[in-house]
């Protein structure tokens, strides 16, 4: 067959001629020139040239059955599909790479991390039949290895490190529990049907024995429908509602479905088989799913995340428990205080209160100079201002005094707990903290009058502020009155100027019995408090308590809509294929029945989207190239026949992604030299036949850990052990939250993120930008990161080798996975001698010179 022939797959049905004109992009050089420059016009190039027979058949490829084609007994089945091609298109697969190749290759592929000088001696020594297959076993066994494919997933469901915080709750990333879910479950082998079915319904499982870790995975796993990044800050919040819904839908259907349901939103899908109703169904499911603990009308009071502790049902239920006795207790002391409250009135009935001797000034605390997270709140005719949201707090009072000197100040204040704040004055804060003690409550009868020393305040204008850290509570301040007094006023002092009191202000008025019953009250409410436990929190996703079903909204438009409600359910684009009958109960939200339908064995899509996704992380490119796009706007796949084999053997192997590893790199395709030939690049140019194994570059974080790995920061953890997170923090996957960068140079590792393909932005990554910029190489030669770790690893070369042969030795195998061959050695010690002669460099500054010009090199960047 000449090679401007199509190259033509059988139909994944096995009758059909198939809609693919499957062909090498290196045959169209147009076609070629396009994909390299412009990836979208190459995909539009590749659908006019490869869609021509398209719509012969009415269901688009990938919503037919999946059916697995007969492989002849003996052959590998990844290299048997490969390699029917390569014989059509004349063409012969490169042979097997070098062992040093190899084992960099699968240890970077697995683990995201270059292999050891040992692991080098050990492999390439070992000539033992199958001794590629136990290193593979080796290292899906090793907990590293979760780390490294976790991170791929949570490309997918959108996880960025650092941004998920909840005002109150002093934790930098609250997704972390979220991504230690994901590491762990790639790490376990967790059957791919079931880290489906825990990501979007884990809260709703019902188990009658689990572990502890078996519950949390559970409960945290939901998390994937609540780290998007959606704008809390929206004024409308019933647009904002949809557009969280909208946001989880467009996520999980390309994750799961590799089609976006949200451009459903405002009409029916113009290419797929989506109808609008179909994702007003899926609507109703999450917006009848709860993952904010309230959510404001007005969007400076905070819509929240919802949070849960870890902790096994039963201990939540005894924490419930705790905190309702608690309350009982706090309702019960107010209850002694306003008994007293009554007694203190009939006994005392003439008594008034005797006026300040000095008023300055007096402010109402809504008439503040400025403020931070605070709001002004009227209620029972009178007004105060209280804390917003739990983030930076502060107010600030304006006070004109008629000379300079001490003055006291009046402040009413109420507070549910304990709430010290810090006393800045003119910009100076003030040692030490002024204490708000609880009063239980914040209702007009929970306010009292407390006294605070101002000392050294200017004639004229001073400014008071009342500051609290981030997360911290901040008492409700009612009314401010600056007077003069040799010292703070006593509680008693206070009742004198303010009769009657509130409830809050009789303490100092008890009997003896009264103390001793409210001191009695305390101490069980202290205790009961040690009693509830520390424990982690995670975002909660719940049911909410009445289910909502969506009607059709016109055009998207949040106050237009179209007919009845759509009943919640699960899309019908696969109803050719498959029947699944599981209607939504009123009471559930349908999640559980959205996850099962997913999951059926018989989808068309699930298993063979998931498998694309694991064949374009180990290759670069999927089977299909568009992974979020199964559509007919998405590329064909190359190899349908294989990508069919392959996602019935997920499914056949009970969801094993693992067992998916060691069919797809015990294969010759997988261990292909990446050799470039005038042979396999003309008539392979792009190489979508695998005549030869992709070169490719690796992903920043690989990037990073392998020079943090050069040095020696990153604890190889045994295979077959679980990961203790303790010591990988300094891996890139963790390095943004675990303040373990390098001294100073934690903005240059955020630099470096976006710089090699990163984006942070919180939006879905399917693929890795791979670009090639100038900003790279000089980034390499001008950033203080990389000669940090180069100036830190020619260190321990002049420490640990004698001489200069053994340190290029050592550095080559430690940077780039192999010995230095003559010609490499010579060509570093006649550099390292230039830069010791003739630039006057120091030995370790001329090692460090080596080190750079390693680090920058292509090979380390590349999988090859």
């Amino acid at each position: 067959m000449s090679n401007e022939t199509s190259v033509r797959s059988k139909s994944i049905n096995g009758c059909d001629p198939s809609p693919f004109q499957v062909t090498s992009l290196g045959q169209i050089p147009v076609f070629k020139a396009f994909s390299n420059a412009i990836p979208l016009a190459g995909i539009v190039l590749g659908l006019l040239c490869n869609g021509v027979k398209a719509e012969e058949s009415p269901v688009h490829w990938s919503l037919r059955p999946i059916s697995k084609s007969t492989v002849p007994e003996g052959e590998n089945p990844v290299d048997w599909f490969i390699e029917k091609q390569l014989k059509d298109a004349e063409i012969t697969q490169n042979p097997r790479a070098d062992r040093y190749t190899l084992l960099r290759r699968a240890t970077l592929d697995l683990t995201g991390l270059p292999p050891t000088r040992e692991e080098i001696a050990d492999f390439t020594k070992n000539s033992a039949p199958g001794a590629f297959e136990k290193l593979v076993d080796r290292l899906l066994d090793s907990p590293h290895y979760g780390e490294r494919w976790g991170r791929h997933w949570l490309d997918v469901a959108r996880y960025v490190q650092g941004t998920i915080k909840v005002p109150g709750i002093d934790k930098i990333d609250l997704a972390e529990p979220y991504r230690d879910y994901v590491v762990s479950s790639f790490n376990e082998d967790k059957p791919y049907d079931q880290f489906i079915t825990e990501q979007l319904a884990g809260d709703l499982i019902a188990e009658s024995a689990e572990s502890e870790d078996e519950y949390f995975d559970r409960i945290t796993a939901p998390a994937f429908l609540s780290i998007g990044q959606w704008y809390d800050e929206c004024t409308d919040p019933n647009k904002l509602k949809l557009d969280i819904v909208d946001e989880q839908i467009s996520t999980l259907t390309r994750a799961f479905l590799a089609m976006d349901f949200a451009c459903s939103r405002c009409h029916d899908h113009k290419f797929d088989p989506i109808p609008t109703s179909d994702y007003y169904a899926m609507a109703g499911i999450l917006r009848s799913t709860k993952i904010t603990e309230h959510f404001a009308e007005e969007w400076k009071d905070g819509r929240p995340r919802a949070v849960r502790a870890l902790v096994m049902p039963e201990e939540e239920e005894k924490i419930a428990e705790t905190e309702t006795k608690i309350d009982a207790l706090s309702k019960k002391r107010f209850s002694v205080l306003e008994n007293a409250k009554k007694r203190i009135l009939t006994e005392q009935p003439d008594r008034k209160s005797i006026p300040l001797d000095t008023t300055i000034e007096e402010v109402e605390a809504e008439d503040f100079a400025g403020h931070k997270n605070l709001k002004i709140t009227s209620s029972e005719d009178r007004e105060f201002i209280e804390s917003r949201r739990l983030l930076d707090q502060w107010v600030k009072y304006k006070f004109t005094t008629p000379t300079e000197g001490s003055y006291v100040l009046l402040l009413r204040y109420a507070s549910e707990t304990d709430a010290p704040v810090e006393l800045e004055i003119n910009a100076k804060t003030l040692e030490g903290e002024v204490p708000f003690p609880a009063t239980y409550g914040e209702t007009a009868e929970h306010f009292r009058w407390t006294s605070i020393w101002l000392p050294d305040l200017k004639k004229g204008s001073n400014y008071v502020r009342f500051k609290v850290d981030k997360n911290m509570p901040f008492p409700s301040l009612d009314r401010l009155i600056l007077t003069t007094s040799p010292s703070p006023l006593t509680p008693d002092r206070l009742l004198d100027k303010f009769w009657p009191p509130t409830t809050a202000e009789v303490e100092p008025l008890l009997t003896e019995k009264e103390k001793q019953e409210l001191e009695q009250v305390d101490a069980q409410m202290v205790a009961l408090r040690k009693e509830l436990p520390e424990a982690e929190v995670t975002l909660a996703i719940r049911d909410r308590g009445k289910m909502i079903d969506l009607p059709v909204h016109v055009g998207g438009n949040t106050y237009q809509t179209k007919g009845d409600p759509i009943p919640r359910g699960v899309p019908s684009l696969a109803e050719a294929v498959m029947a699944f009958d599981a209607p939504v109960p009123d009471n559930e939200s349908g999640r559980l029945q959205l996850a099962e339908w997913l999951t059926d064995p018989k989808h068309p899509l699930t298993a063979r989207v998931m498998v694309n996704r694991i064949w374009h992380w180990h290759f670069g490119t999927g089977l299909v190239r568009t992974t979020d796009d199964f559509g007919k706007q998405g590329a064909p796949p190359t190899h349908p026949e294989l990508l069919d084999w392959l996602a019935f053997e997920l499914i056949e192997n009970d969801w094993s992604i693992k067992h998916l590893h060691r069919v797809i790199m015990n294969s010759a395709t997988y261990q292909a030299s990446s050799l470039e030939t005038d042979e396999n690049l003309e008539r392979d140019g792009d190489g979508a036949l695998l005549s030869r194994f992709p070169s490719r570059r690796l992903e920043v974080e690989a990037i990073y850990d392998s020079m943090l790995a050069s040095t020696g920061k990153v604890a190889r953890q045994e295979s077959g052990k679980p990961l203790d997170t303790s010591l990988s923090k300094d891996r890139a996957l963790y390095i943004l939250t675990s303040s373990r960068s390098p001294m100073g140079l934690g903005m240059e590792i955020r630099k470096m993120f976006p710089l090699f393909g990163y984006d942070p932005s919180g939006r879905p990554i399917h693929d890795r930008d791979e670009s090639i910029t100038p900003n790279q190489g000089l980034w390499w030669l001008n950033n203080p990161l990389p000669q940090y770790y180069a100036d830190k690893l020619a260190e321990q070369l002049c420490n640990n080798f004698e001489n200069d042969q053994e340190r290029v030795q050592a550095v080559h195998e430690i940077i780039l996975g192999r010995p230095a061959n003559a010609q490499a050695e010579a060509a570093m010690l006649a550099y390292l001698s230039h830069n010791q002669d003739n630039k006057k460099l120091t030995e370790q500054e001329a090692w460090s010179r080596i080190c750079l010009g390693l680090y920058s090199s292509r090979t380390f960047s590349h999988i090859e």
